[in-house]
């Protein structure tokens, strides 16, 4: 009887305890994941806290040679890398590489003799292996087209709040050589931290578009024909994006090449937050796509443009495109789906009753113009006046309150939400207010509105060309070149004829509605409360930050997965307990 009983117990013993023994050990793995999780946490909040505080301005000081410095300066638009120390915040890195950059941005304060305040990128990776906390690369922004000072750094908190991935970004006094080059918004550049820290990992196709063929995402068949879309460095693949692109031109099961939440969320932060230098417009650019496991996602970049320094026409929401609609299929198929359009409109909801609002907003504004009033009362380069800069940050709350306003009543059903298919109209717009001039703003804002005519999709760098005429204020030549035909502050002299066409992307002709608009010194025609700065088609970036009003929890993966393994341990115990009651009853009926 008792080598019958053997076996049995035998049997029960193990499994027993090799049921404890894999619950120990998935357990002791949630631990690990609890300690990542924590990890992950303190070492964000570690980034926050030292390299980009919200609450607090810090400084960023470049030690370089004099005279590679002036020869950077002297030849801005080689963009060439220079090698240098910086002390950031306190901590010095040497052997960083530093050099211009931008677009319209970069060649607009090169063509203009009474400015130097460039953009900057600063590469810590260049030349050994180190970083700033895990990130390789930040931007320095001139805040060129930005009265305010603050337009990028809210529609990144905006980001936020929607739960989209976003780069870390802070303000920054920069100094180069101990001297204060000014107010700067530094921004970290998108890559293998920033992927890990949303993706989990930073193995994938990362794919930047640059406004060229195929950037907005129409079927061309071979993926040589999307020469507007880059890969990145060793993060090329090219089978996996030629797919997605087919299903989303010609299949419907969205789900299963794209994250469509993340696309909804960017489609919702850009009507949002006014922000249609984008994908949205004739430029299809300022944006990446990543791409991981064949899943794509649309990240959100550059929003120096954002709350209404594109224009400030008419807004659709569910037609929220500058041209054609069926030519953005990325927006025209999801919103084609009930369900989707749903949750479209209630990220719209949840943006314009949250961070948005009329009391929220013009609350975090005064917070942001008070952090920085005394810094750009203060800036050397400044492309405004301090009166300026008021106006700009009052402009910016205007505007918020204006378009919230006009998404309201088509999220009611009180005006419609989309047209004929056709778009919103409109181009470049927000040009007024605080031309570019010497440092110091010396105009008054005489700029381009919602009309102005398009500059061609592929004029990515080389901005106006040299004899478009000087929207100067005060009717002189400040900023412009040389031969320029000047408009002055009443718009009727020199300038383009009243009928001048309207050269689109494609090159058509198709005049202004109702002749050109009036360029007066207010820059009141057809644009937004006198226009906020000029257009910056340079890069951008940011991350990390004010967590808004229900904002975007970044820990919210790995607590997902400890919640995960937690059932997974719980359901292992059970099991190991109703084996155990079989084997005792078995065990007794067999006595």
């Amino acid at each position: 009887m008792g080598k019958k009983l053997l076996w049995p117990c035998s049997i029960a013993l193990l499994a027993i305890l090799a049921g404890c023994a894999i619950y120990g050990s998935l357990a002791d793995s949630g631990s690990n994941e609890g300690e990542a999780g924590i990890s992950i946490s303190k070492a964000e909040q570690s980034l926050d806290e030292l390299y980009f505080p919200k609450d607090k301005v810090i400084d960023v000081k470049v030690t370089i040679d004099p005279d590679k410095f002036q020869s950077m300066l002297d030849n801005p638009l080689a963009e060439e890398s220079m090698e240098a120390s910086v002390d950031y915040n306190g901590e010095v890195f040497d052997n960083v590489a530093i050099r211009t950059k931008g677009n319209l941005s970069l060649t607009s304060v090169a063509r203009n003799n009474d400015s130097d305040r460039y953009s900057f990128k600063i590469s810590f990776d260049e030349y050994v292996n180190q970083t700033l906390g895990g990130i390789s690369k930040v931007n320095f922004n001139n805040g060129y087209s930005d009265n305010s000072y603050m337009r990028e750094f809210l529609a990144y908190e905006l980001a936020e709040t929607l739960g989209l991935p976003t780069p870390k970004y802070s303000f920054v006094q920069l100094y180069v050589n101990d001297e204060l080059k000014g107010l700067y918004l530094a921004i970290e550049q998108i890559g293998d931290a920033y992927l890990e820290r949303h993706f989990g990992t930073s193995a994938g196709a990362l794919y930047k578009a640059n406004g060229g063929n195929g950037s907005e995402l129409t079927w061309l068949e071979t993926i040589d024909s999307y020469t507007g879309l880059d890969a990145k460095q060793g993060k090329a693949d090219d089978d996996s994006l030629l797919h997605m692109l087919d299903v989303l031109n010609n299949g419907s099961d969205y789900e299963s090449v794209l994250n469509v939440d993340h696309a909804l969320g960017y489609f919702a932060l850009n009507v949002a937050g006014g922000n249609f230098d984008s994908y949205h417009s004739d430029k299809k650019h300022n944006y990446y796509l990543f791409g991981n496991s064949g899943i794509y996602s649309i990240l959100p970049w550059d929003f120096n443009m954002a709350f209404g320094g594109y224009g400030s026409g008419e807004i659709l929401i569910d037609e929220p495109t500058t041209g054609a609609l069926a030519d953005r299929p990325l927006i025209a198929k999801l919103l084609a789906v009930d369900a989707y359009k749903e949750r479209y409109h209630a990220m719209l909801k949840e943006a314009i009753q949250g961070y948005l609002s009329e009391e929220n907003f013009a609350a975090r504004v005064g917070e942001i113009q008070d952090l920085i009033s005394d810094k750009v009362q203060a800036d050397p380069t400044a492309f405004v006046t301090f009166e300026q800069f008021k106006q700009g940050v009052q402009q910016l709350i205007s505007y918020n309150a204006s378009n919230t306003a006009k998404i309201t009543d088509q999220l009611d059903g009180s005006t419609p939400s989309a047209g004929d298919g056709s778009g919103m109209g409109g181009g470049m717009g927000g040009f007024g207010g605080g031309g570019m001039g010497r440092p110091g703003g010396n105009a008054d804002g005489a700029g381009f509105q919602g009309g102005r005519p398009n500059v061609d999709a592929n004029d990515n760098a080389g901005g106006f060309p040299d004899d478009m005429p000087n929207m100067n204020a005060n009717g002189n030549a400040g900023g412009g070149q040389d031969g320029m035909p000047n408009m002055n502050a009443n718009g009727n002299a020199g300038g383009f004829p009243d009928d001048m066409p309207n050269m689109n992307a494609n090159g058509n002709t198709g005049g202004f509605q109702g002749g050109m608009p009036n360029m007066n010194a207010n820059g009141n025609a057809g644009g937004f409360q006198g226009g906020m700065g000029r257009p910056d088609f340079g890069q951008g970036g940011g991350m990390g930050g004010f967590p808004g009003f229900g904002g975007f929890n970044s820990n919210a993966v790995v607590d997902q997965n400890a919640l995960i393994q937690e059932a997974k341990n719980v359901g292992i115990a059970l099991l190991c307990l109703i084996i155990s009651c079989f084997v005792v009853i078995w065990y007794r009926r067999k006595r």
